[in-house]
C-alpha cells in the first residue's frame, strides 16, 4: 500500500530536498490543504499528514476537519514538534512509506517524536515578552549576555528556560543531545538566526563531538526568526 507523506513548508525543509524524498510539502499561501489533499488522494492509497499543534500550528482543525471527510485514505499526526523537529518527522516517514504499511509509517514517526530533542534558544528579549515566554527578571539576564534555552518536554516547552553565556551555546547543545542519546550516532537538524550564521562553524565543531550520522545545518526560516529574532536558533536531533 502507497503512502503519500504531506507536511507544512514551514518544516525548513527545501523543495529539493522534499522532491529527493518524495515527500509534498503545503506552502498555505499559495495553496489550501484540501486542494494539496485532493492532489495526492489518487497518487497514493493512503496520505499522512503531519500537522504541528497549536500555538505552533494554526492548521490542526482543518486537518481534523480532512480526516473525517477522508477517513480511509487520511492519517493524521498532530505533533507538539515544529520546525526542524516537523522536517524531521516529514523526512523520516518518507524514507519508510516505500518499505512498510501506513501504521507501520505512523509508528516510527511516534518513536522520532518520543525519543528525539528539540531546543529553542533567544536572546531577544521582546520577542519572548510577545510570545508571553519571559520569565521574571529574564529582560535583565538575557542583557547580560545570556541566552534563553527551551526544551520541548511532551507538549510544552520548559518553564523557566535554562540561561546560558552566549558562548557556551554551541557547546551546552552538544552536551544535552549528547546524554539524552547515550553515545548513539544520532541525526541533527539545526537552524540559525541570521545574527548566528555567522558562528555556525562553532556549532558544527562543538556537534561533531556527537558523530552524528547526519546533520543538517540552514538558516532560520523566515516565520521562526519573525517569531524568535535573529539571535535565535532552533534544533532537533533523534537516535536512528
Amino acid at each position: 500500500m502507497e503512502v503519500g507523506i504531506l507536511t507544512k513548508h514551514t518544516s525548513g525543509l527545501s523543495e529539493r530536498v522534499a522532491k529527493e524524498l518524495g515527500l509534498y510539502l503545503w506552502d498555505p499561501s499559495k495553496e489550501g490543504l484540501e486542494a494539496a489533499l485532493t492532489r495526492l488522494l489518487p497518487l497514493y492509497d493512503r496520505v499522512l499528514l503531519l500537522l504541528s499543534r497549536p500555538p505552533f500550528g494554526t492548521h490542526l482543525p482543518l486537518g481534523q476537519a480532512l480526516a473525517r471527510k477522508h477517513p480511509n485514505r487520511l492519517l493524521l499526526h498532530a505533533t507538539p514538534l515544529f520546525g526542524p523537529g516537523l522536517a524531521a518527522l516529514a523526512e523520516r516517514a518518507a524514507e519508510e512509506a516505500g518499505q512498510r504499511e501506513p501504521r507501520e509509517v505512523l509508528a516510527e514517526v511516534l518513536r522520532t517524536e518520543r525519543e528525539g530533542q528539540l531546543f529553542l534558544a533567544t536572546q531577544e528579549g521582546e520577542k519572548l515578552r510577545a510570545l508571553g515566554w519571559l520569565p521574571p527578571g529574564g529582560g535583565l539576564v538575557l542583557s547580560l549576555g545570556f541566552f534563553a534555552l527551551f526544551t520541548l518536554e511532551g507538549e510544552t516547552l520548559r518553564q523557566p528556560p535554562l540561561p546560558v553565556p552566549k558562548g557556551q551555546l554551541p557547546t551546552a547543545l552538544a552536551r544535552f543531545w549528547g546524554g539524552r542519546f547515550g553515545g548513539k550516532r544520532p541525526r541533527v537538524r539545526l537552524y540559525l538566526g541570521q545574527e548566528l550564521w555567522e558562528e555556525r562553524k562553532a556549532f558544527q565543531e562543538a556537534l561533531q563531538g556527537l558523530k552524528p550520522e547526519r546533520g543538517v545545518f540552514g538558516p532560520l526560516p523566515q516565520v521562526w526568526e519573525e517569531a524568535l529574532g535573529s539571535r535565535a536558533l532552533l534544533g532537533f536531533a533523534y537516535p536512528p
